[in-house]
């Protein structure tokens, strides 16, 4: 919109969501080493999708959508929860939101990276929730095709296709053998991603092997 506001000093009328939309959906994930462009926007709305989607409270959907506001603003990766929380705090007042419901948004936002949260501020379950959304949108089915699309034309030979489906699963594997999630449900969700994950990964190792190259 091209607003001009002093960040200290906020009111409701400076906030506007296409702002921080366009922001973000042009800031790439990774510090734009990844192999596609991926925005922190897309993620951002996969995240609060997924919480959607989950049937989880609208506090956790907003904090899954403003979680990584300030994922550029920190001057170390580890701190960029903290950081969202800090920059995110102004916006959250001008919202109808009582004193308890924004704390325990800054809370979840603070803490989903290393599980650190300045103060004393008792644990909520939404946090975990949101480490977990945060984590889930990397196993989605869309995110298998996307990797897919551009290894197929990244990679210029079958065998060194093959190479990186044999690495991916070796890493499927040891998830599964581990576990992911912090709730039971991020759990059971995990197993099934990554359980469908393998049986494509293998299924197209299987057809690989199958096929005639050089």
């Amino acid at each position: 919109t091209g607003r001009i506001f002093d960040p200290l000093k906020m009111t409701k009328k400076d906030v506007c969501v296409e702002d921080i939309a366009h922001a973000l959906s042009l800031v790439c994930r990774g510090g734009g080493h990844i192999r596609y462009f991926f925005s922190v926007a897309q993620h951002s709305m996969n995240c609060a999708n997924e919480a959607a989607a989950r049937g989880w409270s609208k506090r956790i959907v907003l904090a899954c959508l403003l979680h990584d506001y300030g994922k550029f603003d920190a001057e170390k990766e580890i701190d960029h929860g903290r950081v969202s929380a800090a920059l995110v705090q102004p916006f959250l007042k001008t919202l109808a939101l009582s004193e308890k419901q924004q704390h325990d948004i800054l809370y979840c936002i603070a803490m989903h990276v290393d599980d650190q949260c300045p103060g004393d501020y008792p644990h909520i379950r939404e946090a975990d929730a949101l480490s977990d959304c945060d984590n889930i949108d990397r196993l989605g089915a869309y995110r298998i095709a996307e990797t897919f699309l551009y290894e197929m034309s990244a990679f210029k030979s079958m065998p060194a296709l093959r190479e990186r489906i044999v690495w991916r699963l070796a890493n499927v594997n040891r998830m599964l053998d581990e576990g992911m999630g912090d709730s039971a449900c991020a759990k059971e969700l995990f197993k099934e991603q990554l359980t469908l994950l393998k049986a494509y990964n293998e299924k197209l190792l299987e057809q690989i092997d199958l096929s005639v190259f050089e």
